[in-house]
């Protein structure tokens, strides 16, 4: 048996917190809960930081709490950590400062590392993660490409945009200036058609969007985000993986169980489904076998 927990946009902020008070306070609560559970990866699908991509000291914050978690981990960029484009970082220059350097030389690639791509073979499945930024300038789809068909294993690719929109109505829809398109538009298009072509692709894990969400992507992958650790809705995933099947359930975090509500008040209400997804989004059961 694999077990695997993901878990997303941490917001980690060195104090004075501004943007989410508190949030440092939440992530020590759920350091405990990680560690009860044990997992032979953690998995972080972006954003562990708010102000990330404009202050390397508040990744520095971010990579210290993965490793006094004292468990494997690995770890990518969301537009917090790493600009996705010159266009949003215009609009935006202190969450998502974009810098026009290689990878490596950015703030998150000297902290977090160069590869765009991480590869972690677990036995029963191979973990595949990746960093992407508007116009692909570290060369990143080919980097999953040749570690998808490098593996003949079921893959759980993860990145921290959906491939698709995930509510219908509300700022995590397609038609709501939050929705991924927004933030590479190219995402559906670049990614998307590689997910349909490579069947052992079974499952797409994402953040971004801080809700729970289940939707499948093609007959053999399902896409799965999970909501934002730190500042809500406070939530973790857990997977079992067993006998060519995988279990995911969802665990409640310490912190707030809502969040669109604080952010984008005027399109809401925001009933707790919204959030935290139906029953089938925060569980069940997908085949890794084709």
């Amino acid at each position: 048996m694999v077990r695997i927990v993901q878990v997303s946009d941490l917001h980690i902020e060195a104090e004075p917190e501004t943007m989410f008070p508190g949030v440092g306070r939440v992530l020590e609560e759920a350091s405990e809960v990680i560690r009860a559970l044990a997992p032979d990866l953690l998995v972080v699908t972006g954003d562990l930081t708010t102000f990330g991509s404009s202050r390397p000291r508040d990744l520095v914050l971010a990579r210290q709490w993965l490793e006094q978690l004292d468990r494997p981990w690995v770890a990518i960029a969301g537009n917090h950590d790493l600009g996705s484009s010159p266009e949003r970082a215009l609009r935006h220059p202190e969450t998502e400062a974009y810098e026009p350097l290689p990878l490596a030389r950015t703030h998150f690639g000297t902290v977090f590392g160069p590869q765009p791509v991480s590869a972690v073979d677990l036995g029963a499945v191979e973990v595949v993660a990746f960093n992407l930024r508007a116009g692909d300038p570290d060369n990143t789809l080919p980097a999953i490409r040749q570690a998808v068909e490098q593996s003949a294993k079921p893959v759980i690719l993860c990145g921290h945009y959906p491939l698709e929109p995930v509510r219908v109505g509300g700022p995590c829809s397609a038609e709501a200036s939050q929705a991924t398109g927004s933030f590479l538009p190219e995402l559906a298009t670049l990614v998307q058609p590689l997910v349909a072509q490579y069947d052992h692709i079974r499952l797409y894990l994402a953040g971004h969007v801080h809700v729970n969400s289940r939707l499948p992507l093609s007959p053999h992958c399902l896409q799965l985000t999970t909501g934002g650790l730190g500042p809500g809705a406070s939530s973790l995933r857990v997977f079992t993986v067993a006998q060519g099947w995988v279990r995911y359930d969802t665990l409640l975090g310490p912190g707030p169980q809502g969040f669109w509500e604080r952010v984008a008040p005027a399109m809401g209400p925001y009933p707790p489904a919204y959030h935290l997804g139906t029953s089938e989004e925060q569980g069940g059961e997908w085949r890794l076998e084709p």
